[in-house]
């Protein structure tokens, strides 16, 4: 009785322990993709900065042409 009622116990904790195993393995998994989202998004940010960067250039050229003009 003792005996059984010990053994369903450590089963309950083996199953207990492969779930939180299986969880961990899911989250490490779930926070490997969102480190690479991470990381592509910030590609893209700097692309965008970039890109802002140049506008504002060719916008002064454009304002420098202008302001010599007149």
């Amino acid at each position: 009785m003792l005996l059984e009622k010990l053994n369903t116990k450590v089963d309950e904790l083996l199953q207990t322990i492969q779930e939180q195993k299986n969880e961990l393995q899911a989250l490490r998994l779930k926070i490997t993709t969102l480190t690479t989202q991470n990381e592509e998004k910030d590609r893209q940010i700097s692309q965008l900065y970039e890109q802002i960067a140049q506008k504002d250039s060719e916008v002064q050229k454009i304002y420098e042409k202008i302001q010599s003009v007149l």
